[in-house]
């Protein structure tokens, strides 16, 4: 799938679109399986490393997806097997994606908790002495109460 020009789906005879998706789920799904291993691991540099290829094939795989929802003669008249062994693909990428949602809420939800932490500590650090208490110690401002150095969080993705 490395030709820089693409053929329409419309293009296509059914078979060799249902064979085109099948490739292109199939391929798909494993960047997604490798992307939420390296999820897993932590490791950035090989996630980084996939991000092209996933949005090349996501965007390929969608523009004949768009195109079957559109117009479903495209593969109506493949071989059965074809598009039965298309659908199989689907629903196995449809578990890869549950899979990569997982993990990539697993991922923020540890970032987010780190990125508390530390402004938490800034604003326990920053936060001024507010008299003394009965021990004649000055007392520690809450943690939840943000200081000057304090740190935002976004939740968006």
């Amino acid at each position: 799938m490395s030709d820089m020009r693409r053929t329409p789906a419309e293009a296509l005879a059914p078979a060799d679109l249902v064979d085109r998706m099948i490739g292109l789920t199939i391929e798909l799904g494993a960047i997604i399986a490798r992307e939420t291993e390296a999820l897993r691991s932590r490791n950035r540099e090989e996630l980084a490393d996939l991000q092209p290829e996933k949005i090349r094939l996501a965007n390929e795989y969608a523009l004949d997806v768009q195109s079957v929802q559109i117009r479903k003669e495209l593969i109506d008249r493949a071989p059965a097997d074809r598009v039965a062994r298309l659908k199989a693909g689907m629903v196995e990428l449809d578990r890869l994606l549950i899979l990569n949602g997982e993990a990539l809420a697993a991922a923020r939800s540890v970032s987010e908790g780190l990125i508390r932490m530390v402004a938490n500590a800034m604003s326990e650090k920053a936060a001024p002495a507010l008299g003394y208490s009965a021990n004649a110690a000055a007392p520690r401002r809450p943690a939840t109460v943000a200081g000057s150095g304090s740190l935002t969080l976004d939740a968006r993705v």
